[in-house]
Parts: C-alpha cells; sequence; structure tokens
C-alpha cells in the first residue's frame, strides 16, 4: 500500500500504479495529437512523444509498441469523443427527422474541423499512413455510430419495424463517411439530401 485516499484509508500499490500509466497514456496521446496537429503524423515518433511527456522511451514503449499503435489509440479516443458527440446533438431533438439531420451535420463538421480527421481525410504530412483506420479497418466504430443513431430513432418512433431501423442507420453512417472522404455537394446540400434519404427508408414523410 501507498500513499492515504480518502478518510484515512491506504490506497493499494496496484491501483496506484494503474493510475500512472493511465495518466502516461493520456498524456502520450496529447502529446502525439498536439505534435500532429502542428508538425504533420510524421512528426510523431516515439522519441518526440516520450521527451514532450518527459519519459525515457523505453517507458513509452512499455504503454505502447510502436508509432502505429499511438495513431490506433488517438483515433479510438477521438471516436470515442465523436459518438459521444453525436449522441449529444441527436438527443437535443424529439423528432426522428431533426435527429437524423443533427447527426449528419455534426459528423460533416467535425471532419472540416477536427484537427486528426482533417489531416486523415487530406492525406497531408502523412495522414495517409491513417487513413486505413477510418476506412478499411473501421468497421467496430461504423457499428457503434448504427447502433447508437438506431436506439435513437426508436426511442422517438417505436412503431418502426427494428431491421428498417438498423438497416438505415448503417447506410446512413457509411453515406456520411464517404462524402467525410469525397464531398461532392456544400454541407448544407448534403445534410438535406442524406436526411431526405433516411427518412425515406424508414418510410417517414
Amino acid at each position: 500500500y501507498t500513499g492515504s485516499g480518502s478518510k484515512g484509508r491506504r490506497e493499494p500499490l496496484w491501483l496506484s500504479k494503474m493510475s500512472v500509466r493511465h495518466q502516461l497514456r493520456s498524456d502520450a496521446l496529447d502529446a502525439a495529437f498536439a505534435l500532429m496537429t502542428d508538425q504533420g503524423w510524421s512528426a510523431v515518433t516515439m522519441t518526440a512523444v516520450a521527451a514532450a511527456v518527459g519519459v525515457s522511451r523505453q517507458t513509452l514503449y512499455k504503454e505502447f509498441s510502436s508509432k502505429d499503435q499511438i495513431g490506433q489509440a488517438l483515433l479510438i479516443r477521438e471516436a470515442e469523443r465523436f459518438i459521444d458527440g453525436v449522441a449529444a446533438h441527436v438527443a437535443a431533438h424529439d423528432d426522428v427527422a431533426s435527429a437524423i439531420e443533427a447527426a449528419v451535420r455534426y459528423t460533416l463538421d467535425q471532419g472540416a474541423t477536427n484537427p486528426l480527421l482533417r489531416t486523415i481525410l487530406s492525406g497531408d504530412r502523412g495522414g495517409t499512413t491513417l487513413l486505413p483506420l477510418v476506412t478499411t479497418d473501421s468497421q467496430p466504430l461504423i457499428a457503434l455510430a448504427g447502433q447508437v443513431l438506431s436506439q435513437h430513432i426508436t426511442a422517438r418512433a417505436p412503431g418502426l419495424d427494428d431491421e428498417d431501423i438498423a438497416a438505415t442507420a448503417d447506410a446512413l453512417v457509411r453515406l456520411t463517411v464517404s462524402h467525410l472522404l469525397q464531398p461532392l455537394d456544400d454541407t448544407g446540400t448534403t445534410v438535406t439530401r442524406l436526411t431526405r434519404l433516411a427518412t425515406r427508408g424508414l418510410g417517414l414523410p
């Protein structure tokens, strides 16, 4: 045991070590994000991240086995924040069409403003090395986004067919990601078209 917790209780040593590892992981990802935003993905090296955090490379390697693993962890963290953002924007609307419109608009806006997504989608400064994580390796994230959207649609229109909801939510997520990768129209036009497509797929006016 080490230290003192609340009400005089001592913190177990294993819990203290977990807290240190969690902080190291968070600091490393913050450092990698800052390096990537400022100089591009090519500037993110194990040496640079370790120096920014103030630890040795050996210590950093205990948490991340490679630069690619840092990239994967960065994308997962941003994806979790993104899913939370989608859920929050959808939750602010009571009807299905408005909720879908909010989800699509938020996603497209994130693609335009999020530094990590902008680096990946533009392919600039080494961003193409991370692109597979949001395309060929993105199935778990697409499934999660579809699930979140399905749950909100069901809550607002419980009489709809579950299969129609699942299929429409999945298609909407994939189409939105496609527009992120290769936009064909301005954001407003894309939001309108995808919202109309989704509501018709659900049989709504």
